[in-house]
């Protein structure tokens, strides 16, 4: 078990720590997050699709733009015809070291068309070509947003690529002027600013502190906000928030253009999502980013959670939440600003892509003190975990079950809202007939309810048939699992025990063949395993008893306990 903690922390009547039982979740919820890593990629790249949509080729701006997470560029040889087309690279470098304003707007074009071919854009020949540093150098056109616009979208793509060519965007000082443009007052070269910045940060903790280093917080959060779209019931705010896009119009007699710094309400909904979404990879990653840069992300979030209704918005924002709720000491702040009850209710919410990053973060608060647990259940918590133990969708059911066990390694208050809610009886159909993976869970949210809870509620987990599932589970390689079976079965031993008569629950064990399997694990190969189970056998089946006492404890069924 792992160690716990240097001051002294209360033991359950097994002797197993509640602090050591939420750690050991932690620890599978590492593997459950590098299990979904894929899923969850953080570079996207505009394609060429979103071409016929650019907002200076004469069509709307309004379209969603492309929203899969694509992979880091692979190492494969670049399409069949990309040979013939890369003939005009060096056509398109020359255009684009012109002086001639036209001839450069040209070639930014046809490179980031280059840049948007669907499979292996030849990120690594462009860079090559040399044309990274006049690209960024085409950012600082403040005052001519379409050539700013179409280099952004260029770089935006080479940053979809991998860390190496991640870095030279770095290296030739993309960042900094792209967290200005964040704030310009062309709604188009804000959004796609936003979007190259996403994928910058989202390369790795060090390109994300990079990111945060140059003040885009600040910047973002208008933007986040700026299109939000109320839930029914609630205030619909100002007309204006439907308005059409902001289009630019050059200041008179040209000039530099101005920056904003309001937020701009008549943004497009798609500026939203890109901003919540470089958002959320302001926040992801380890080691965390530092707490003072993005603590003023909280209220924001919170409010997107509450009032939107546009997926994409909700999902990044849960994620972003589910970031930030790590390490356990940023909970807290979480909880005070208001994220249980929306992130709850999103926990019902239609889409698995919503439902995934929201069950994670209130895992993770599961995970935190007893208070914030105890929190989650008044919240109301307790009823779509219930539900989500039965969704088709396995990564929920082993989240689902994993906060559980969060839950009833609580004090026994939280043990007893646990097992009154129901839950009890699907865990145990569960743990005989769910996955392994997933039944590890299951089986570690059962023993800690044994372990954690009164003597009345081990007595009705007897009833309700955990002896039987538990003495079927004594056989699992898992020597971690063992121990908590161990530990599970000699709270319900003690608790059918008054020292006088038969031990019913010892009975239980002997007529499912427990006694049989323990007897094995004395020759089990880790000490602690064999050690239990000699101490199990010597406590509870070391003497024959003839006297039998009837059972008393609360009536158990299947919607859970009913205490006289």
């Amino acid at each position: 078990m792992v160690a716990t903690k240097p001051h002294a922390v209360p033991k359950s009547k097994g002797g197993i720590d509640a602090e050591d039982a939420r750690r050991r979740r932690e620890a599978s919820t590492i593997q459950i997050r590098k299990d979904k890593k894929e899923e969850g990629l953080q570079k996207r790249r505009r394609p060429a699709a979103a071409a016929a949509a650019a907002p200076y080729g004469g069509s709307s701006s309004s379209q969603p733009p492309q929203q899969a997470r694509t992979a880091t560029r692979s190492a494969e040889a670049p399409e069949p015809g990309l040979a013939e087309t890369l003939k005009s690279l060096p056509e398109d470098v020359q255009l684009l070291n012109s002086d001639d304003r036209g001839q450069q707007l040209e070639a930014c074009i046809r490179l980031r068309k280059l840049l948007s071919i669907e499979r292996n854009p030849p990120i690594a020949e462009i860079i090559e070509a040399g044309v990274v540093p006049r690209l960024v150098q085409f950012l600082h056109c403040f005052d001519d947003p379409m050539l700013a616009f179409e280099a952004a979208w260029a770089v935006t793509n080479v940053a979809s690529g991998t860390s190496e060519h991640t870095r030279v965007l770095l290296d030739n000082g993309a960042v900094p002027v792209l967290v200005q443009l964040a704030l310009h007052e062309d709604s188009n070269l804000r959004e796609q600013s936003m979007w190259a910045l996403g994928n910058i940060a989202g390369d790795s903790p060090r390109c994300r502190d990079l990111v945060l280093s140059y003040g885009v917080v600040p910047r973002l959060l208008p933007q986040c906000e700026c299109c939000e779209q109320p839930r029914a019931g609630t205030s619909a705010g100002p007309s204006h928030l439907s308005s059409h896009p902001h289009v630019y119009q050059p200041p008179p007699g040209g000039g530099q253009a101005s920056l904003v710094t309001q937020p701009l309400l008549s943004a497009a909904p798609t500026m939203q999502r890109n901003a919540t979404w470089l958002l959320s990879n302001l926040c992801r990653g380890k080691p965390p980013p530092r707490w003072a840069l993005v603590e003023p992300t909280v209220p924001v979030l919170v409010r997107l959670l509450q009032r939107q209704t546009d997926d994409e918005v909700l999902t990044d924002a849960c994620w972003a939440i589910s970031y930030l709720s790590e390490p356990p000491e940023r909970i807290a702040p979480l909880v005070e600003a208001g994220a249980i009850l929306p992130l709850v209710a999103l926990l019902s919410h239609t889409m698995p892509s919503v439902q995934t990053p929201a069950l994670r973060a209130v895992g993770n608060i599961a995970a935190g003190t007893a208070a914030q647990a105890a929190a989650l259940i008044a919240g109301g918590a307790l009823g779509p975990l219930q539900r989500l133990l039965s969704t088709g969708k396995k990564e929920l059911r082993k989240e689902a079950a994993w906060m559980l066990s969060n839950l009833t390694a609580g004090d026994r208050e939280q043990v007893a809202a646990v097992c009154a809610a129901g839950v009890v009886p699907k865990l145990l159909d569960m743990a005989a007939h769910e996955e392994y993976e997933i039944k590890k869970e299951v089986v570690y949210a059962l023993c800690n309810a044994c372990c954690f809870g009164s003597a009345q509620i081990a007595c009705g987990l007897a009833q309700l048939g955990i002896v039987v599932r538990l003495c079927d589970l004594l056989e699992l390689p898992d020597a971690s699992l063992l121990l908590a079976v161990l530990e599970a079965l000699e709270a319900l031993l003690r608790a059918g025990g008054d020292g006088f008569g038969i031990n019913p629950h010892a009975r239980l064990v002997d007529e499912a063949g427990g006694c049989e399997k323990i007897e094995a694990l004395q020759m089990h190969e880790n000490p602690e395993v064999f050690e239990k189970a000699q101490a199990l056998l010597e406590a509870f089946f070391g003497a024959d008893e003839d006297e039998e006492d009837p059972l008393t404890a609360p009536l158990a069924t299947a919607e859970g306990f009913s205490f006289g």
